[in-house]
Formats: structure tokens, sequence, C-alpha cells
């Protein structure tokens, strides 16, 4: 009876125990648990060799006597490494290079850096869904829930507008993940201790060394100020652009008055602004101008011309 009350005692004890083990572990760092696996295995060795004189005493003694020694030494064996775990980290870490195998947490890092952190500026252009399709931008993307939510929350608004962005976010999204060889992963990870989106953002991508993929500017230069890689879809759209150069002649049509009210302004298909001077009064009609002159700007290029002589009147159908 009383060996069958030890056993029950035993299962009841590695249950419940297993269960606070269990819990303990799923909050704990993952750093910290490798360090403590070892730690558990060395702490039994230790234990079973000093116990194996006490299995001799009579009674229950043979049993709790040895149980109690070897616990004891596990939790001393758990307290000393994680009491030391800079020195055996470093000690481990010596080690592996000795023998050239790559730390676990290096190789982890190496898949990290093929992430790309989307944001929720550069979901809602959606521009960026058709470089993927091209095949121009690859690679893992990771979506953060509280990214997700926000975006959902952009969804969710009494703004028309504001909920139209939202939606369409929503719909980029979806089609991205139905992308063939595109792999999205949604992470909960959050730094909890940071309000704002982007800075979370900038923060958790840091510590996984990803790149952001943004439109926002101001979010571009935070990061870049922090280390943090960052893909700009407004560089790329600047980056695409034909190179035209001084001198060089197009056909153009004059969309609105510049903000002297002599120049007419214009733009190329893909959105490039040419300022044309004297051309203020050819608005609605096409002209043919010479490039005269670029000016470089925050935003990008702009293109400075004069008229040639030749207007054409718009052709309507």
């Amino acid at each position: 009876m009383a060996a069958n009350t030890v056993l029950l005692l035993v299962l009841l004890a590695l249950v419940f125990g297993g269960i606070f083990a269990t819990r303990i572990f799923v909050s704990m760092p993952a750093k910290r648990i490798f360090i403590g696996i070892p730690a558990i295995i060395i702490g039994l060795i230790i234990g079973a060799l000093i116990s194996l004189p006490f299995q001799k005493l009579p009674g229950d003694f043979g049993i709790w006597v040895p149980v109690t020694v070897t616990t004891i030494c596990v939790v001393a064996s758990l307290y000393l490494f994680y009491a030391k775990t800079e020195g055996i980290e470093k000690f481990f870490t010596d080690l592996l290079k000795l023998v050239k195998i790559p730390k676990f947490e290096e190789t982890v890092k190496s898949k990290e850096k093929n992430k790309i952190v989307l944001d929720t500026s550069a979901i809602i252009d959606g521009r960026f869904l058709e470089v993927v399709k091209t095949g121009f931008l690859t690679g893992r993307f990771l979506l953060f829930r509280f990214v997700l939510h926000e975006l959902q929350n952009i969804a969710d608004s009494s703004d028309n507008l504001r909920r139209e962005k939202g939606k369409r976010g929503l719909e980029i999204l979806d089609t991205l993940k139905k992308e063939k060889g595109v792999r999205l992963e949604i992470s909960s990870e959050d730094a909890k201790d940071i309000q704002e989106v982007d800075a979370k953002i900038v923060k958790l991508a840091k510590q996984k060394d990803a790149i952001i993929l943004t439109t926002d500017y101001n979010l571009n230069k935070v990061a870049k100020i922090q280390g943090v890689r960052v893909l700009n879809i407004n560089e790329l759209s600047e980056a695409i652009k034909p190179i035209i150069i001084p001198g060089e002649k197009l056909n153009l049509k004059i969309i609105q008055l510049g903000k002297d009210k002599t120049q007419g302004v214009g733009y190329l298909p893909d959105g490039t602004m040419i300022v044309v001077e004297k051309g203020g009064k050819s608005v609605g009609k096409k002209l043919d101008v010479t490039i005269t002159r670029i000016l470089q700007t925050p935003a990008g290029k702009m293109y400075f011309s004069k008229m040639n002589g030749t207007e054409h009147a718009e052709t309507r159908k």
C-alpha cells in the first residue's frame, strides 16, 4: 500500500510539475530554454551518481531520498547555469568556433535577413505587389499582427476615403498570400514597451535584422538612422523612371498652370512633372518642348523646358 501511495504521489508530482514547467518555458526567452536543457541533463547525471548509495536505505527512504537529492542537483544546476549565462554562452561560442560549427543564433539571423517587414503605408499603396509579380522583389514577407489591426481599424473607419484605403490594403494582402512562390508570415510579436506602430516596426525589424518595406518618408529616415535596412517604393519608382537629359525633345500636354502663371505644367506617363516656360496660355493643348534644366528636390527630380514653337490642339473624340 505504501509503495502504491508513493507511486501515486510521484505521478501527481510529475503531472503538476510538468504543467508548471510548461508555463514557465512558454514565457521564457529561447536562449534560456536552450541553456536550461544541458543544465537539467547535467543535474540529473550528478543527482543519479550521488543518490546511488541512498537507494539502499530501508523502506520509503530508499525512494524519497534519491529523488530529493536528484531534484536538488537539477535545481542547483539550473541556478548555476542561469547565473552564469553570459560566461557559458561565450564558452560554447568559442568551442563552436574551434570546430567551425555556426552558432544556432547566427543561423536563425541569416534566415531572418531575407524577411521583408510590411508597413501599413506600403500595404495601402499596393505598388509593391506588382513588383512582386514581376519577380524583382522576392523573399519571405513578415506582417506583424499590430500592423494588421491598424489596417483593420482603417478599413472600419467612418471616413469613406480611409475606409476604402483600408479595404484596398486588406485586398492587397489577400492577393499577396495567394501569389505563387511568396510566403506571407503573420507574427504576434510585439514591442509592448512602445506605443507608436512605426517605432514598434523599427525595433522588431532591427532585432531580426530584417528589411522594412514602406512608402513613409519619416519611417524611412528613422529606420536608416537606427541602422535598419529599408526598401522605399517611392525611391524605387523614382529610380526606374526614364532618364531625361537637357536638350531632349518631348511632346507634352499642358495640364495646369505653374506657380508662375506664365508657366505651364505637364506630366509624363510615369508621373514625372515637366514645367514649360511661357506655356501657361497652352493649358489643354499639346506642345513640342525641349528640356533645358533639371532640379533635384527631396520629392524627386523636376524638369524645366521651353517651347519649340509647335502647338497641337487636343483632338476630342
